[in-house]
């Protein structure tokens, strides 16, 4: 979670403590209206944002909030679900059989195509994904326009193949893992704009990824084959959708699930390692 502070550098410079120039205090003053900006326009979501200090467990149907510095996700139509948290990016989610469909886990509330993920998965009972997800949104794009909104899945488990239903992009090589890219489109399915028309990208790796196992994926390698086909994601630090920023988890997944299941694991940003 970013964390905004309005530096005090300006009282500063007035007892010596440090030199600052009138340039220098525009830019700050600046830099910090931006950010104060920020942290208010995240402010929309309070009808179903939390804070979390210490461990908590969601059960609700549409969650989102922090849990330390960890944005997290939980969403589903309808069954049973919940999703354990810790403040060190440790989770688990564990679901009922049934005709629904669920999604959540921890990361980030916005993306950042520079990111590089950290994580280990620890269980999966049969998640219909275990994935990078997330979102980017332009809207001053028309709705009209599928690209306007994409909803992006970087696949590191699966038992559904989606690349079944999509239009194949290309095969690159990310970290020592061989992936290959997918585009399909969504037409007035639910997303963080309700319901709406977009493109979903995908990138599947050959082999699934194994449990037990550190592993990270290099988020630039995958945004640059989506754009390498023509597939470009809109902004991905975007507040101003009507149901959730351009969040970038470590989600797990799972649609009209047959038995009841669990999924754990831990994500970190490994670029800040």
């Amino acid at each position: 979670m970013k964390h905004y502070f309005l530096k005090t550098t300006i009282l500063l410079a007035m007892f010596g403590l440090i030199s600052c120039t009138e340039e220098q205090k525009g830019a700050e003053k600046s830099a910090a209206d931006v950010k104060e900006s920020a942290a208010s326009t995240i402010e929309k979501y309070k009808a179903y944002t939390q804070k979390f200090s210490e461990a908590a467990v969601i059960t609700q149907n549409h969650a989102t909030g922090h849990i330390g510095d960890f944005f997290f996700t939980h969403w589903k139509d309808g069954g049973s679900t919940s999703l354990s948290l810790s403040t060190d990016g440790a989770f688990n989610v564990s679901w009922e059989g049934g005709g629904y469909n669920y999604v959540g886990g921890p990361g980030w509330h916005f993306g950042d195509k520079d990111r590089v993920i950290g994580y280990r998965f620890n269980e999966d009972s049969g998640a219909s994904y275990i994935t990078l997800y997330g979102w980017g949104y332009d809207e001053d794009m028309s709705a009209a326009d599928p690209a306007h909104l994409v909803e992006y899945y970087i696949l590191q488990r699966w038992t559904y193949d989606p690349s079944q239903d999509g239009t194949y992009g290309k095969t690159f090589v990310s970290d020592g893992v061989e992936y290959s890219t997918y585009r399909s489109i969504r037409e007035q399915k639910p997303s963080i704009n309700g319901p709406s028309t977009f493109y979903q990208y995908w990138s599947k790796p050959t082999e699934q990824r194994p449990l037990g196992e550190d592993h990270k994926i290099i988020f630039a390698d995958h945004v640059k084959a989506w754009a390498d086909t023509g597939w470009i994601i809109p902004d991905m630090n975007n507040f101003n959708a009507s149901d959730d920023p351009t969040y970038q988890v470590m989600a797990v997944e799972v649609f009209n699930p047959a038995n009841d299941g669990t999924a754990s694991g831990r994500v970190w940003d490994a670029a800040a390692q």
